[in-house]
């Protein structure tokens, strides 16, 4: 009798071992061939899962599903975040939801975590009493080691210890950063011109009221104060020129936009977010229809390195920790013109700063 039940199930196996893409919903099939058996499938206890990653394994292409729907097939090298195990089974975030699939076809592995306040202590033992090795600023990346309500153990460097958890996140933080002034050189050029004009008109009242003063004296008039010269209350930047008339569309348009408020999901005309705002330059300017989100974006056009930019270039960064989710109009001059993030405004900001300078992915051309 034992024969007769192990010899189906042995080719089972050989089934599935020969089978190289894993179905997830394999354990509602396997449940329903065994259920003339004595063998109860269990499936134990759903755990939610922090800071781990599923690499999918070499030589294997494997479907992940979801309720019974194949939601994407994952090949060789291709990792997920964990959400939960639940026996030979994890569950993964992905693009468009979470789906499930085998672990004997994935290796597990400890993933980052980001620091979410300034200046946390990374102690040598978990507790609030032990040495501290150093202070870790906010967005400053770890491998968490292992996880529990508390305390996590991390790995910096070379260094191993412990921070409390509630310092950390499998998210990245969003970091308020002062971006620099940048002058355009044609403005700094006419702010100059404008104070020596009104220094020489200033001289020149001065003197003019100097000459007349006797002869209006002598009449008995009242001399007038002389008429204070106009003042430049244009604070925007000046356009850079551009060899191309569509780009230079471009640039005069976004220019016109600056001061505008960063508005999320904003397409314009009068506030915008990062996305909207160069799907609206572009549309409006040159007639070019772009994708709406900064990570689509980052698809279309030709891309062009770092050091062969030009005026009307797209250029994307990762803020998020996820990947493009950041897009701006390259100006020249290392800079870009863009709708930084909520409380900003459109501004032209360097790229070459610390900040995005780390976290340059990519730059299109589609002009």
């Amino acid at each position: 009798m034992k024969r007769k039940i192990l010899v189906p199930m042995f080719a089972s196996v050989m089934a599935l071992s020969m089978n190289t893409v894993a179905n997830a919903d394999q354990v509602e099939n396997n449940n329903e061939n065994d259920k003339n058996s004595d063998r109860t499938l269990d499936l134990g206890e759903y755990q939610e899962t922090k800071y781990k990653t599923a690499v999918v394994k070499d030589g294997v292409a494997v479907k992940i599903r979801n309720s019974g729907d194949v939601k994407t097939v994952a090949y060789t090298g291709d990792e997920f975040k964990v959400i939960g195990t639940q026996g030979e089974w994890v569950k993964v975030s992905l693009e468009d939801g979470e789906g499930w699939l085998a672990t004997r076809y994935v290796d597990i592995k400890e993933s980052i975590g980001y620091v979410t306040g300034e200046k946390v202590n990374f102690r040598k033992e978990a507790n609030t009493e032990s040495e501290v090795i150093k202070e870790l600023e906010i967005g400053s990346t770890v491998k968490v080691l292992e996880a529990n309500e508390n305390w996590l153990k991390v790995k910096k460097g070379e260094d191993e210890g412990y921070i409390r958890a509630l310092y950390v996140s499998e998210e990245a933080p969003v970091i308020e950063v002062e971006e620099p002034v940048v002058v355009n050189e044609t403005q700094t050029s006419n702010t100059q011109s404008n104070r020596t004009q009104s220094s020489t008109s200033s001289s020149n009242s001065s003197n003019s009221s100097s000459s007349n003063n006797s002869t209006n004296s002598s009449n008995g008039q009242a001399q007038k104060p002389a008429k204070k010269p106009a003042q430049n209350n244009n604070n925007s930047y000046n356009p850079p020129a551009s060899s191309t008339s569509s780009v230079q569309a471009v640039l005069n348009l976004a220019y016109s936009k600056i001061g505008c408020p960063y508005v999320w999901g904003a397409e314009g005309p009068n506030s915008f977010d990062c996305s909207g705002f160069t799907s609206y330059v572009f549309r409006n300017a040159a007639g070019v229809s772009l994708p709406r989100t900064s990570s689509a974006q980052s698809g279309y056009g030709r891309t062009v390195s770092k050091s062969n930019l030009q005026p009307g270039d797209l250029v994307f960064f990762n803020t998020s920790g996820k990947g493009v989710s950041h897009v701006g109009i390259y100006v020249g001059g290392g800079n870009m013109i863009h709708s930084p993030s909520s409380g900003k405004t459109v501004s032209v900001t360097s790229i070459n700063s610390s900040y995005y300078s780390a976290r340059f992915v990519t730059a299109k051309r589609v002009l």
